[in-house]
């Protein structure tokens, strides 16, 4: 007679739309970031 009082999180149920959102937004933040940095060396090497 096995009940299964503490569910185990095994990874298969579906992530919550916060945690989606999140990450959208950590990697559209992160290429600005990156494409601003960018402009930043080529302005720099323009102006040598």
């Amino acid at each position: 007679m096995a009940t299964n009082r503490f569910p185990v999180e095994d990874g298969s149920t579906r992530t919550g739309r916060g945690v989606n959102v999140r990450v959208f937004i950590y990697v559209i933040g992160l290429h600005v970031f990156a494409g601003f940095a960018m402009l930043l060396f080529f302005l720099s090497q323009r102006g040598q």
